[in-house]
């Protein structure tokens, strides 16, 4: 049964089993291409890659492929896709794999693989423009052989029905090769109802922003099948301007960009975008360093554009708006251009000139950009108008001027308020002028910018490939001060400095307004004051001037250009300087030349006198001394009257004398007024004839004067004036010196004195050393206005003098004789408080010192002082005493002793001088002399002591409580001196030295280095020790003298030399008697060998072995110590020789003589007679003594006892006439062979019987008993005769020549 519910139910049963019928088909399909065709795939690559060919348009090789299952739908993913070039089978892209989507229906029922959908990914791109401009893309592994150009990419791509391509990095580059990496670039080409669109996405490289999009839509092909054409729209959000490669570097900012248009043939037809940038900043960069203060000032800004293609080129126009990170002072200037086949033609309206500079500068080369950065053009550009040729070479603008204004650049003015038209290209240009009110900035050369009612004329100029010339026919000027009217023209070369040559007049000119044109740049500000001041009144009738030369080499001292500007001027009032009378009812010319400024006045007055010739100008405006010049007739009274009441007068004050001037004369007047901190100068000269002048202030008058008086407003001279005073003839110079306040009166006098004259009281001091006259010039200075000067010594004397004539009792290098010259200057001037004495000494080039004396004037005496001889100036020290610091070649010290004998004082000398003299009391010894030093620092080339040289010696001298160390060190000498103030035999002077090496004799110092005989009354106790003792090669030991004054001189109560082999013990005295010095010395020797004891004492090699040696010797002589010599010795030598040796027998037995003369240890009676020896020969004994007296030297009892023989010496030897007077005895011994080995000890006390001896011995003497011989004659050539018979011994007492 039907119901009506029922049909519905059944169709929906029908139509299930409909469906059913038709799946299960389509199952088995699926499930054959799962079981049978998935499996298989690798069999269908070259069909699928083919497929895919075709869907590309391309041929595509796949190495490898696989099935993916998307619910239904069959997917393929394939590996390592090429896409090759089908005309030059090459490679044109490489993708790493893509996913494709087959179209199942269509592939079963085509019996085909159908794509549905393609998607290529892992590919990595470049996007670069070639040499021929095209925009290209390849691969990042290609090369430009496999570039497609981007025009034909997009062909290809649009002609493709879907794709998508997902890349891993696409490089955009420049031709230079700088660019920018997208990162992770997606593409899509889809079907859209119009056409088909394609959507590119890119992320941009950290630090340069965040994505960019394109999208480019293809119209549906029209009619003309050869048309392409479509839409764009690119859009850039939040770029990032430090991230990108840009011309111009920034530093922050960010800039969003969005261009929409139209495109046709793959060109774009037309378009407009918008700018927009925000907070952007450049980076330092020299060529955009306007633009980064524009940019600063102009933070954010908006740019909107169109542009369209024509038919002949393209328009672009647009308007800009600009404004601060605030939205604050928004301006919209508008542009437009066009570029036809012809060139380029272009305009901007509302344009400020900072904006055209401020962009223009990054592109213009750098001597064009050297100019124009400096001026800071501002001002508006109400319109601007450009055109140039194709290739932009030959260009041309046309600029309207409104209040357009610049900065002064290279010493070129600049302006403000310039009006006009500029006309410039690519070559030059020119500048018209019609301007009111117009400021010019001179750039300082005047005080103040300059106001112009009328700026009118043309300016042109030209570029070269060396600069930019400006020419001028003639610009006008003028004010209400002026009219004027000036032409030339200035050179601006690139690599150098400007050159003007600019010439002017002008006529009207107010003369109390014309210090407004001064050129201040050019002149000091004290100049310009003056000029201020003295340009008071006048009238300019008509003036010119000239520039020419380069203003950097102003003002042209070497000649390179000129500039004068010269004007007449009637009624000049110049007030040249305050408090003088003022020049008036003035004619004059004013001229500035170069340095210079020259007033000449024809005529004028000066107080009660006619000027004549009078000039005022300053010669050198950068040292600006103002020079004003004149004479002026009158009398000698009125004119020093004028002196006197003149600013000069009164800063003299109490200096300027009561003056009186008998007789008339002319005044010659200069005044010299330094602008800077000098104080100025007046100059004036009255010329004396016999005049009569008085100075009653200082009660001197002085007559018959003849020569010239000059004054200044701090000064009053005169130089080479012979005058009488008090009927005197005299010969002096006269100046006032100093500054305002603190003047001196100087007086200088030459003569020929001695400078004990000169000095008076302060000579003292130097007297003993000093003697003769010589030509000196004394300068005497006496502060004047004492009552204000508290602090003012009462004078100062400086001496000098070329001591010609004068002789200096002193060491080598610091004495002289009379004959020679030695520059010497002192310089003496009391204290303050007037109780001291300050000199300063100056002494050849060598010797400076600073002293100062106490107690003055009564009793001067030595406080402190330094002296320096060859170490640099000298300055007081601290403290008391003198310091001595010395650099000597050769120093040869001597104890103070007078004047030497030949030169005794001068009888006029004062009688206190002499009579505190050491010499004149003969008993008070100089001790303490040195309690004047605090400090000696000497190093001496050569040391001389005791005729002695020691050679690269220090001293160091310091001032103790009580007295002074000396410390000297070389390489031959190292000890302390102490050297108490007051010496005395408890605390005597003490010589401690460590070493001390001595060295053979010198040539003793010249004479006038050498003082009187030395007196052994002024000699302080001494204690003399030296640890280490050598003379010449000799080490004799320590030795230790101990020196003890007595009524008449000193006595040395122990002389003590230690050594190894032997030692000396001595003792003796040193006095002074109304006959004279005399000495005595007793001297014992001990050696433990003969031969060791002469080789001590520098005889190595005496050929002696063993021999014990005793001797004693007691000798007086009539002189010093120091003189000890053996012709003046009255005594006796004792001398034993125990067992020994003689074997190759040098000069011998005086040594040991000389081994006992304390004076100097290495004199030696040293007389050679070796050649009567020799060697081998053996002694027992050798004793004898000797007799000293009147010169000569007598033995009676001279043995030598050998095992061969017995040799006897009696007789004289002449130790003053040098001969020998002598007997010798030879006894031979027969109980041997008498080999005779050496020599019996040489020299003259024995040298004649050695000189048998080796005679005898030679020969068979065994039958001989005794043999005499006779030796006279001279030591250089002595004589020994035989004597025939034996004459016994003498048996008087004493020798035959005291007889």
């Amino acid at each position: 049964m039907w119901h009506p519910h029922g049909m519905p139910r059944r169709l929906l049963r029908w139509t299930r089993r409909l469906s059913l019928a038709l799946l299960l088909p389509a199952l088995l399909l699926a499930g054959y291409a799962q079981w049978w065709v998935l499996p298989r795939l690798d069999g269908y690559r070259d069909d699928l890659a083919g497929a895919l060919s075709d869907y590309l348009r391309a041929p595509v090789r796949i190495e490898g492929l696989a099935a993916v299952r998307d619910g239904w739908r069959l997917g393929l993913r394939l590996r390592d896709i090429s896409l090759q070039d089908p005309d030059r089978s090459a490679t044109l892209a490489h993708f790493s794999r893509a996913v494709i989507a087959l179209d199942l229906w269509r592939s079963l029922r085509e019996w085909r693989p159908v794509l549905n959908r393609v998607r290529l990914e892992g590919v990595n791109l470049t996007l670069e423009q070639g040499p021929d401009g095209a925009v290209r893309l390849l691969e990042a592994a290609g090369d430009a052989q496999t570039a497609t150009s981007l025009p034909e990419f997009g062909r290809w791509l649009f002609s493709l029905p879907r794709l998508e391509i997902v890349g891993e990095q696409l490089a955009v580059r420049r031709p230079d090769g700088v660019g920018v990496r997208l990162e992770h670039p997606y593409l899509q080409l889809q079907q859209i109802p119009a056409g088909q669109r394609l959507t590119f996405v890119a992320e941009l490289p950290a630090g340069s922003g965040e994505r960019l999009q394109l999208e480019i839509e293809r119209a549906a092909p029209a009619s003309d099948p050869g048309t392409e054409r479509g839409t764009f729209l690119f859009r850039a959000d939040r770029l990032e301007l430090a991230g990108w490669p840009l011309p111009l570097t920034f530093d922050t900012g960010q800039a969003a960009l969005e261009l929409g248009g139209d495109w046709r043939d793959w060109r774009p037809s037309r378009f407009d975008g918008r700018l927009r940038l925000k907070r952007a900043a450049l980076k330092a960069d020299p060529r955009a360093a306007l633009l980064k203060t524009w940019l600063a000032r102009w933070s954010d800004g908006e740019a909107r554009f169109d542009w369209r293609r024509q038919e002949s080129g393209w328009r672009l126009q647009g308007w800009l708006r600009l404004g601060d990170d605030k939205g604050q002072n928004i301006r919209q200037p508008s542009f437009e251009l066009n570029r036809t086949a012809l060139g380029w033609q272009g305009g901007a309206l509302d344009v400020q000139a900072q904006d055209v500079l401020a962009w223009a500068t990054p592109w213009l080369d750098e001597p064009a950009r050297r100019w124009l950065v400096p001026l800071e053009v501002r001002g508006e550009l109400p319109e601007l108008a450009f055109q140039a040729g194709a290739a932009l070479a030959d260009y041309s603008a046309t600029v309207q001027l409104r209040d357009v204004g610049f900065q002064p650049v290279r010493k070129l003015p600049g302006f403000d308020g310039v009006s006009g038209v500029l006309k410039f290209g690519a070559t030059g240009g020119r500048l018209e002028l019609d301007s009111r009110r117009v400021r010019v900035d001179t750039a300082g050369l005047f005080r103040a910018p300059l106001t112009l009612n009328t700026l009118a004329g043309a300016l042109d100029w030209r570029r070269s490939d060396s600069g930019l010339r400006l020419e001028s026919d003639g610009l006008a000027v003028a004010n209400a001060d002026l009219n004027g009217r000036f032409w030339g023209n200035v050179l601006l070369p690139d690599a150098d400095k400007p050159v003007l040559d600019i010439e002017g007049q002008y006529w009207e000119v107010r003369g109390d307004q014309a210090k407004r044109y001064l050129p201040v740049a050019v002149i000091p500000p004290k100049a310009v004051a003056w000029l201020d001041r003295a340009l008071v009144g006048g009238r300019v009738l008509s003036g010119d001037m000239v520039f020419r030369g380069p203003p950097a080499h102003f003002p042209f001292d070497g000649g390179e250009g000129l500039f004068e500007t010269r004007f007449r001027v009637e009624n000049a009032i110049l007030d040249y300087m305050p408090g003088w009378p003022r020049f008036e009812q003035g004619r004059a010319t004013v001229t500035f030349r170069n340095r210079g400024l020259r007033v000449e006045a024809e005529a004028g007055r000066l107080a009660d006198g006619a000027v004549e010739n009078a000039i005022v100008g300053i010669d050198d405006l950068d040292k600006v001394v103002i020079e004003a010049k004149g004479r002026v007739k009158g009398s000698g009274a009125g004119m020093w009257q004028v002196l006197a009441d003149s600013p000069a007068g009164r800063a003299l004050g109490e200096d300027l004398p009561a003056l009186r001037i008998r007789g008339d004369t002319a005044l010659d007047l200069r005044l010299t007024l330094p602008l800077d901190s000098r104080p100025g100068e007046v100059r004036g000269q009255v010329s004396l004839l016999d005049n009569t002048i008085e100075l009653a202030a200082w009660n001197i008058g002085l007559d018959r004067l003849r020569g010239a008086v000059r004054f200044t407003q701090a000064d009053l001279d005169a130089k080479n004036v012979q005058a009488l005073l008090r009927g005197q003839p005299i010969q002096l110079d006269l100046a006032l010196l100093g500054r305002e306040g603190r003047r001196d009166l100087q007086v200088r006098l030459r003569s020929r004195l001695a400078l004990q004259s000169l000095l008076d009281e302060p000579a003292a001091l130097l007297e003993t050393y000093l003697g003769g006259k010589s030509e000196w010039e004394a300068v005497l200075t006496i502060p004047t206005q004492r009552r204000e000067r508290p602090d003012a010594p009462a004078f100062a004397l400086e001496l000098a003098s070329n001591l010609r004539g004068t002789a200096v009792y002193l060491p080598a290098p610091l004495g002289k004789t009379a004959a020679e010259t030695r520059p010497f200057k002192l310089g003496v001037q009391p204290s303050v408080a007037g109780t001291t004495l300050n000199a300063g000494l100056e002494y050849g080039p060598l010797v400076r010192a600073a002293l100062e004396l106490g107690d003055f004037p009564r009793q001067p005496r030595f406080e402190r002082g330094e002296l320096r001889v060859n170490a640099g100036a000298a300055t007081l020290p601290d403290g008391p005493g003198l310091a001595v610091v010395a650099d000597l070649p050769r120093w040869s010290p001597q104890l103070p002793a007078g004047r030497p004998a030949p030169k005794p004082p001068a009888s006029n000398a004062p009688a206190k001088r002499r009579a505190g003299s050491v010499k004149d009391s003969g008993l008070k010894p100089v001790t303490g002399a040195w309690r004047l030093l605090r400090g000696v620092e000497a190093r001496i080339g050569e040391l001389v002591l005791g005729g002695r040289s020691f050679s690269r010696v220090t001293v160091q001298a310091k001032r103790q409580q009580d007295g002074l160390t000396i410390d000297c060190e070389g390489e031959r000498l190292s000890g302390r001196i102490t050297l108490p103030d007051e010496p005395t035999p408890q605390r005597p002077v003490r010589a401690d030295w460590r070493r001390l090496f001595v060295g053979p004799s010198v040539e003793r110092p010249d004479q006038r280095d050498s003082p009187a005989e030395l007196d052994p009354r002024q000699l302080p106790p001494l204690v003399l020790s030296v640890a280490d003792l050598r003379v010449g090669e000799a080490a004799l030991g320590r030795l230790r003298v101990t020196a003890l004054p007595r009524p008449d001189g000193i006595r040395l109560p122990e002389i003590r030399l230690d050594a190894e082999s032997q030692r000396i013990e001595a003792s003796g005295d040193w006095w002074s008697s109304g006959a004279g010095q005399q000495s005595k010395l007793d001297a014992a020797l001990h050696g433990r060998s003969l031969g060791e004891t002469l080789a001590a004492f520098g005889y190595p090699g005496s050929g002696v072995e063993r021999g014990e040696t005793e001797a004693d010797l007691a000798v007086e002589w009539k002189a010093g110590l120091p003189d000890f010599a053996l012709e003046r010795l009255d005594g006796t030598l004792k001398l034993q020789v125990g067992p020994g040796q003689l074997r190759d027998i040098k000069p011998g037995l005086g040594r040991l003589i000389g081994m006992l003369n304390v004076q100097n240890l290495t004199r030696r009676l040293n007389f050679d007679f070796s050649d009567l020896f020799q060697p081998g020969m053996g002694f027992d004994r050798i004793a004898g003594e000797f007799t000293f007296k009147h010169g000569n030297a007598r033995t009676e009892n001279l043995v030598v006892e050998a095992p061969s023989a017995r040799i006897e010496v009696w007789g004289r030897i002449g130790l003053q006439a040098r001969d020998f007077d002598q007997i010798i005895t030879v006894v031979p011994n027969f109980g041997g062979t008498l080999p005779v080995a050496g020599a019996i000890a040489g020299g003259p006390v024995v040298g004649a019987a050695v000189f048998v001896a080796e005679r005898l011995l030679q020969k068979d003497i065994e039958h001989a008993t005794r043999y005499r011989y006779a030796l006279k004659g001279s030591w250089d050539n002595p004589v020994m005769e035989p004597l025939q018979h034996s004459p016994a011994p003498a048996q008087a007492e004493g020798f035959a020549s005291d007889h």
